[in-house]
């Protein structure tokens, strides 16, 4: 192999390294939305329960039934992205 097809070579790894790089980036882009989205969510919650409590309300928050809604919506997501990584979607 003579230095041209090494450089060549090389060239063409940096090209698949950077795409590799990009796709990286774009998930965990797409997982720090989701992250911020349930944050977002627990904040609302919090505020509905403090504004229950303060008021007498008698709204309660039923904290099984959101981390089981979070945990099945987390599964899909998460199921979805890597779907669309695998078929070269994402």
């Amino acid at each position: 192999m003579d230095e041209n097809e090494k450089i060549e070579e090389l060239e063409g790894l940096i090209v698949d390294l950077r795409f590799d790089l990009k796709k990286s980036k774009d998930k965990e882009m797409v997982y720090l939305d989701i992250l911020s989205n349930i944050d977002n969510s627990l904040k609302v919650l919090f505020k509905r329960e403090q504004e229950n409590e303060r008021f007498n309300l008698g709204d309660d928050v039923n904290y099984r039934e959101c981390i089981e809604n979070l945990s099945r919506r987390w599964t899909n997501i998460n199921e979805f992205i890597n779907y669309g990584y695998e078929k070269g979607i994402g």
